[in-house]
């Protein structure tokens, strides 16, 4: 693992830090090795929720566009937005909630990657830009679109323009603005983890899956996974917390 993607486990929950400066611009190479540590958290069972991210009061500023185009680049733009949606569907793909801690920027790819997260929490120096337009690129339609719908996504597609953290509040692109996002983060990870994880993991897929689904479709989704629930002993556990007012013991069985 290089300096640039660092992971730190705490009980259940792990936080993947981005410090490239100074805004966390990376190259291919970090946006597979992020892909690969996220993709590592997921097949961690005994972790909860992840929280992603950045130092350098940024979040993440997307590729590092000088790399590509250095005489011997050895990736072309096409390319970089794969590695980027890669660690992207990572992150959506991740069988717990993964929460965005976003100060400073978070464009480009590094607003692709946000929106792949569950929650977003930002402080009031976050900026969020879909920046492929001022590259001549095209970039986070559907993700933006499904965050902040048709209206206001078009506004930040087509112009390429900064939106601060107070606009990404409004427009529902954040669930929070805090001055100290990451406590903010862990705080909600916490809760998080204290759930029944089945019925957490089990939330999220409902979720990801109810725009690829006819509403007949996702009706016998949400039968299947709470007649699975209803027989697990997650779910026996949480009834006993709860009538012996005590936190649940969960094996994710």
């Amino acid at each position: 693992m290089s300096d640039v993607i660092s992971i730190e486990t705490l009980g259940a929950i792990a936080t993947i830090t981005i410090d490239r400066a100074p805004v966390n611009a990376l190259t291919a190479e970090h946006w597979t090795e992020l892909r690969d540590v996220i993709a590592m958290t997921a097949d961690n069972h005994e972790l909860r929720a992840v929280v992603v991210a950045g130092e350098n009061q940024s979040f993440c500023a997307g590729a590092d566009i000088r790399t590509l185009t250095e005489p011997h680049a050895d990736m072309d733009e096409a390319e970089m937005l794969l590695v980027v949606a890669d660690a992207a569907n990572a992150i959506r793909q991740h069988r717990a909630p993964v929460i965005a801690a976003i100060d400073g920027p978070a464009h480009g790819g590094g607003l692709e990657l946000a929106l792949a997260c569950d929650i977003r929490i930002a402080s009031p120096r976050a900026t969020f830009a879909a920046a492929g337009i001022n590259m001549g690129l095209i970039a986070s339609v559907s993700s933006l679109i499904d965050a902040i719908g048709d209206t206001r996504a078009r506004r930040m597609l087509l112009t390429g323009y900064r939106i601060t953290a107070a606009d990404a509040s409004l427009w529902g692109l954040v669930t929070d603005v805090d001055d100290a996002p990451l406590d903010a983060a862990m705080a909600v990870a916490s809760a998080i983890a204290t759930k029944p994880p089945l019925a957490v993991e089990a939330t999220k897929y409902a979720v990801a899956q109810r725009p690829r689904l006819s509403p007949a479709e996702h009706s016998d989704l949400m039968g299947e996974l709470f007649r699975f629930l209803a027989t697990s002993d997650d779910h026996a556990e949480a009834i006993r917390a709860f009538l012996e007012k005590r936190r649940g013991n969960y094996g994710r069985r």
